[in-house]
């Protein structure tokens, strides 16, 4: 791992033009870790860009009302010598901005940061460390590597922290290390801001979203430990919410006392449905993976193209044989 970040600070140091991704419908891991390594790179005046599919949710804004992301920029004109990836666990995680510019990708110094325990190594240098709580714990421990702490405003540094807060749900998923706090205290001491993410992402709920949780409730079905629901297309804009409003229901979800696994399948479009799941013990990462994909032990989904009723007999009969 030393001998890759070390590596990692060569590229930068020799390289002029830097693009920095992240994957698909980013999370806030994928977002703060990106954003915060952006503006390092601003203030090594390095030229920078960051690129998505998709522009920075809504809900990020406080943290940062800067657009950094430019979904049409063109990459070819750009010309990137190196290439940073962030918390994206598979190339195809990059979606369309990969499969338009394969040919860039495959022939530039292209650098994989995560800490996904499903990230086999897509890049010409992986920096995967899957005992870190997050991408943003990995981004802070490369910038001390580097001895680039002291570049670390309150702003970057609350962008750390408030991602991990959220990736360890405030400390409490097993996730959680040593590592993990005393990361979060470095943080503190470099004045970072961990109210107002608490706030932001735990406490406050605006009426649509409650909204959107009474839809949830009201088609919400149990059997033995499991509990499930169901939104679709229209159920979000009949609240004017998204389908990135789910978060919060499923955690409730699986706080329920006697609930051992808990489940949402959503509309994402017209074509596709998303299962996302949560559980206390049992692996639903592994479970995931029948169906394509994964993501963490107790927080894992996969996407379809069933209808959700094929979605829901399919995960309930798998349950029955794997786990009830």
């Amino acid at each position: 791992m030393q001998e890759k970040i070390t590596k990692l600070k060569k590229l930068i140091e020799n390289s002029n033009r830097i693009l920095l991704i992240n994957h698909i419908r980013m999370d806030p891991d994928a977002f703060g870790s990106l954003t915060a390594f952006y503006y390092i790179l601003k203030k090594l005046n390095k030229n920078v860009k960051a690129i998505n599919d998709e522009n920075k949710p809504e809900s990020f804004v406080f943290l940062d009302k800067n657009q950094i992301f430019e979904p049409n920029l063109d990459l070819k004109e750009f010309n990137p010598d190196l290439i940073i990836s962030f918390d994206a666990a598979s190339i195809g995680q990059l979606w369309e901005i990969y499969k338009n510019n394969e040919n860039i990708f495959n022939n530039t110094n292209f650098v994989v940061i995560d800490h996904h325990i499903t990230n086999l190594g897509f890049g010409t240098l992986n920096i995967i460390d899957t005992k870190s709580s997050s991408t943003c714990e990995l981004v802070f421990k490369i910038l001390e590597t580097f001895n680039w702490t002291w570049y670390i405003t309150p702003k970057i540094a609350t962008l750390l922290n408030a991602w991990i807060l959220t990736d360890t749900n405030m400390y409490y998923n097993q996730n959680t290390s040593s590592t993990t706090l005393e990361t979060a205290a470095k943080l503190l001491k470099l004045w970072s801001d961990f109210r107002t993410p608490i706030f932001e992402f735990f406490k406050k709920k605006s009426f649509e979203k409650t909204k959107l949780f009474w839809i949830a409730l009201e088609k919400i079905k149990k059997e033995w430990k499991i509990i499930y629901t169901s939104l679709l297309e229209k159920d979000f804009k009949k609240v004017w919410t998204t389908d990135q409003d789910t978060n919060w229901i499923i955690d409730m979800m699986i706080n329920i006392d006697w609930v051992e696994i808990a489940f949402i399948v959503y509309s994402l479009n017209k074509w596709w449905n998303k299962a996302s799941f949560r559980s206390k013990e049992f692996n639903v990462w592994e479970f995931c993976k029948k169906f394509g994909w994964g993501w963490h032990r107790l927080a894992a989904w996969f996407s379809s193209e069933d209808s959700q009723e094929k979605i829901v007999e399919k995960i309930l009969n798998e349950l029955k044989n794997s786990w009830i």
